[in-house]
């Protein structure tokens, strides 16, 4: 009677510990090594490297340049060589000949190229933030993965654990029944019960390898970082230095440009200076009269037709404006949600770790009582899966903070 008390109580939930099995139940493995030296940030660096989004990076910086180099430049568009032929062979017939040549230049109208320079400066500013806009969103989709993932491996570990004691149970039974000390449904009871706590096991197990596919996805990477847990921000609410705010505001002004720029181009009708020679006769018996040819081209009026391009930059504006109030208001709920999580995260830590201390102790007299005689099996599996439970919520708890943490930093705008 002294070894099955004694293996009872070996079977204890808090004795097994991390000593449990690392047999695996299902054949299908994704491995994961946690490294020690790995940090959060070096694991965003890596993942911003294989974040498809990230090819943009460098395309609106070569935007950016393309359009400095459009500002720089002395003149506004295309140049184009002018060549007129012009005889009279067709009707008199006398040799009258007149040739024109030129080289056309597209010139700057007053102000635009001001305002070209502007749409350059915007967009390379727009870039620049777009790093960080870009980065700090590859930190919220690597916070949530690596939490997830830490919240599936504990769930995995208190299965497994679970499932260990649910084992040696089963085990001390049937010795137990085998002596006649208990009844054979007993045994039947305790083998349903085994299998149950596999049957968990092995859809925590999945959840693992779900989540651990779900990270080396993301980042490329077959290493995880072992510590990521962080300090909450004394940040109180989120303010322009924002990442999205900033690149969203960034946008803005560039779009303000563009109505700045397309307003002052007359679209299809730029000025120009023409600059080439003229050669004319008026008969075959005369030479030829050989003359410099200028010419300036400058529109004068045209808005009407220019009314709808400057229309259409102003409604890109006004999409980039709602854009950034959708912006706003998806922060404040983001933000007001992240707040009272925290709250109601801390209130209920505590409430568990209560609870955890009561089911630790109803676990251990329920054991001795299942022992002695004094209740039965199913009594005592029913005080095991209340306190297992228990159990199961103050370590979930405290992984819980410790993600809220992290998305109320993702909020206000902090990228580790």
């Amino acid at each position: 009677m002294k070894l099955l008390v004694c293996a009872v109580g070996a079977a204890c939930f808090f004795a097994i510990a991390s000593a449990a099995s690392e047999e695996r139940i299902v054949d299908h493995y994704d491995e994961l090594v946690f490294d020690e030296s790995l940090t959060l940030g070096q694991t965003i660096e890596a993942a911003l490297e294989k974040y498809p989004q990230s090819a943009l990076i460098e395309a609106f910086e070569n935007e950016a340049k393309a359009l400095e180099r459009r500002s720089a430049s002395w003149i506004a568009g295309y140049p184009s060589i002018y060549l007129q032929w012009i005889d009279d062979k067709a009707f008199a017939d006398r040799g009258a000949v007149e040739i024109q040549t030129g080289y056309q230049i597209p010139v700057w109208m007053w102000g635009q190229r001001a305002a070209s320079k502007a749409v350059a400066e915007r967009a390379r500013q727009s870039a620049a933030l777009f790093v960080r806009a870009i980065k700090h969103e590859v930190a919220g989709l690597v916070r949530d993965a690596l939490w997830n993932l830490r919240l599936a491996e504990n769930r995995y570990d208190l299965a497994r654990r679970i499932y260990e004691v649910s084992k040696q149970l089963t085990a001390v039974v049937q010795r137990r029944v085998e002596v006649g000390d208990l009844a054979r449904a007993d045994l039947l009871l305790a083998e349903s019960d085994e299998l149950e706590k596999k049957t968990a096991l092995v859809q925590a197990e999945a959840e693992v390898m779900h989540a651990r596919q779900n990270y080396t996805n993301l980042t490329r990477l077959v290493r995880a970082p072992k510590h990521f847990e962080e300090v909450q921000s004394p940040l109180s609410t989120f303010d322009e230095n924002h990442p999205a705010i900033a690149v969203a505001n960034a946008l803005i002004e560039r779009a303000q440009a563009e109505v700045e720029f397309t307003r002052r181009s007359k679209q299809g009708n730029q000025p120009s200076i023409l600059v080439g020679t003229q050669h004319e006769r008026d008969t075959r018996r005369e030479g030829y009269n050989n003359e410099t040819n200028l010419v300036l081209q400058i529109p004068i009026g045209g808005d009407a037709y220019n009314a709808p391009f400057v229309a259409e930059a102003a409604i890109a504006l006004t999409q980039r404006m709602a854009d950034r109030d959708i912006l706003y208001r998806q922060l404040e709920k983001a933000l007001h949600e992240a707040i009272h999580n925290l709250q109601v995260d801390r209130t209920a830590l505590t409430i568990a770790e209560r609870r955890r201390e009561i089911a630790e102790s109803q676990l251990r007299m329920g054991r001795l009582a299942f022992e002695t005689g004094e209740i039965s099996l199913i009594d005592y599996l029913k005080i095991q899966a209340t306190a297992q439970a228990a159990i199961r919520d103050a370590e979930q708890r405290a992984i819980l903070l410790q993600r809220d943490i992290a998305v109320y930093n993702q909020v206000v705008g902090v990228t580790p």
